[in-house]
């Protein structure tokens, strides 16, 4: 009975060795499977970082660098900006039925202490994510992103961005979102930030239903996370051409975490005329040249606007009879502009204070050429008279380099008055100076055959009024941009100096345009005859 005793503890003792290796064994495949679903899932981590992550700091930093007071007894909600606040949807606070309050992501919105709920969201109210939230005394109340975010860039096939339009519909119920818009970068304007709840969203052309089969395109908006996507569509007629998400730095001029967009405009031409032996026309050689280079700086950011402009604009013609003597070298446009203004909104409204600076002159010195011969009489400043024996086919001189120089300072209020796809428009009034220092040049007094008379103009400085309207629209792959200006002293207010200058631009392809531009200049002080150039030129313009 011992030695079976035994034998029998030996067996079970065995059994469980046994039982332990196999349970052992079987359990190594499952270890070993887990170690490559780890590195996968981290993996996909790192794309969605590369592919997903947001223009806007973390909501801590954000939170941390925001300076809104929060008065003694109110509370705050901070709900984080993925991208700038000024360019995603407002937040709406409500207390039951009832709207109280909204503001920027990316910033406070105080509040008095009570139980709220926050729609946050590009869409129609009943789409909106709801968040409820408790507000307490003395507290900010940080919101955790529970939606996605999503921006779209309009582009034809040839990438170049325009304002294209686009919908956006809810697969999982499958009812329209929201109505998307493209911008024209290359023009300063700025993409907006949709805000969803997370899922799958189809885009179709405007009109178009869920059940379209052709024209359409589907993304999926992550939880917490952005996506960037370039739609390609006709800018025509409106048909969806391509579409897919790409890495942040492929959305043409966006610039993930900068305010500032920067246009660079040049326009060249060289015309160059030979005619020989050509029934009613002369023989002679034409050689002209025109140069334009224009710089465009934004900043906008919140309730903040700064835009700069440098502009210069040179021009000159030879011409050279093969019967007499060469002409003198003529210069056809010499202008040089730089023009800078702030605007600040108020809260969340479209009014705010304004400063602006600008100063208009020329680089070369300004002469005219007589056709015949002609006496040239001057009046100086002193009281002293000149004159000069000009003959045919020669210049004089009427102007040197910077002369004149118009300065220009102003500040006041800027109002938003529209702001739409199609147009915008801008009023600014306010105080301004101007100070006008002519260096030396010459003004037409009368003329006659054969005889000029000119006077040299005195400087003078200016204190009155101004008021501007700054306006756009777009149609298509055209655009005019007018700025007019005008400017009344006090002491002759009823004779106000008028400036008016106007862009007309034909989009043709990539970065080039046929652009028409007339300005329009009344100076009384100076003379009574309105001053009126227009010039026709291609440019190509680039931005980053």
């Amino acid at each position: 009975m011992t030695t079976l005793r035994v034998l029998c503890e030996k067996w079970r003792h065995g059994r469980v060795i046994t039982l332990a290796v196999t349970v052992l064994a079987l359990s190594m495949p499952a270890v070993a499977q887990q170690q490559p679903a780890i590195a996968v899932e981290a993996k996909a981590g790192a794309l969605e970082s590369l592919l997903y992550p947001w223009i806007a700091p973390s909501a801590e930093e954000q939170l941390a660098a925001d300076a809104t007071v929060v008065p003694a007894g109110s509370g705050a909600v901070f709900v984080p900006a993925m991208t700038n606040g000024a360019d995603e949807p407002e937040t709406l606070v409500y207390q039951g039925t009832q709207r109280v309050a909204s503001g920027l992501n990316g910033k406070r919105i105080v509040l008095a202490p009570g139980s709220y709920v926050l729609r946050i969201g590009s869409g129609p109210l009943n789409q909106m994510m709801s968040v409820p939230v408790e507000v307490t005394a003395g507290n900010t109340r940080l919101v955790p992103v529970t939606w996605g975010g999503m921006i779209v860039e309009v582009v034809d096939k040839n990438n170049v961005p325009h304002r294209g339009t686009y919908e956006l519909i809810n697969v999982a119920d499958r009812q329209p979102y929201t109505v998307g818009f493209g911008a024209d970068t290359l023009l300063g304007e700025k993409l907006k930030t949709i805000l969803a709840t997370p899922g799958l969203y189809r885009i179709v052309r405007p009109g178009a239903n869920y059940r379209t089969r052709v024209d359409f395109s589907t993304v999926v908006i992550p939880y917490g996370q952005m996506v960037y996507f370039k739609l390609v569509q006709d800018p025509d007629d409106g048909s969806l051409l391509g579409a897919g998400v790409v890495p942040p730095n492929e959305l043409g001029l966006v610039q993930p975490g900068s305010a500032w967009t920067r246009t660079f405009t040049v326009g060249v031409g060289l015309p160059i005329t030979d005619s020989s032996n050509v029934v009613g026309t002369s023989n002679q050689t034409t050689i002209g040249g025109d140069f334009t280079f224009d710089t465009y700086m934004i900043y906008d950011r919140d309730r903040n606007y700064a835009g700069i402009i440098f502009e210069v604009e040179e021009g000159f013609v030879s011409i050279d009879p093969e019967v007499s003597p060469k002409l003198p070298l003529q210069k056809t446009v010499d202008r040089l502009r730089f023009d800078t203004i702030y605007t600040r909104l108020l809260g969340g409204s479209r009014v705010g204070p304004y400063v602006r600076f600008g100063v208009l002159t020329n680089l070369f010195e300004s002469n005219v050429l007589v056709t015949e011969d002609t006496t040239v009489v001057k009046h100086m400043l002193d009281g002293t008279t000149s004159t000069e024996f000009v003959p045919a086919n020669e210049d004089f001189k009427v102007g040197d380099a910077f002369a004149p120089v118009s300065i220009r300072e102003g500040v006041g209020i800027n109002v938003r008055l529209l702001r739409g796809r199609i147009a915008s428009l801008d009023w600014r009034a306010g105080f301004g100076l101007r100070q006008n220092r002519f260096n030396g040049a010459f003004v037409l007094d009368n003329s006659a055959t054969g005889f000029q008379e000119l006077s040299e103009q005195e400087s003078f400085n200016e204190t009155g009024v101004e008021t501007t309207l700054v306006g756009t629209v777009r149609l298509s792959r055209l655009l005019l941009n007018t700025n007019l200006d005008l400017f009344g002293d006090f002491d002759e207010l009823e004779d106000p100096t008028l400036d008016w200058r106007n862009t007309f631009s034909w989009r043709l392809t990539g970065g080039l345009s046929l652009d028409y531009r007339v300005d329009v200049l009344q100076q009384p002080q100076v003379t009574e005859d309105t001053q009126v150039r227009q010039t026709l030129q291609f440019r190509y313009s680039w931005g980053y």
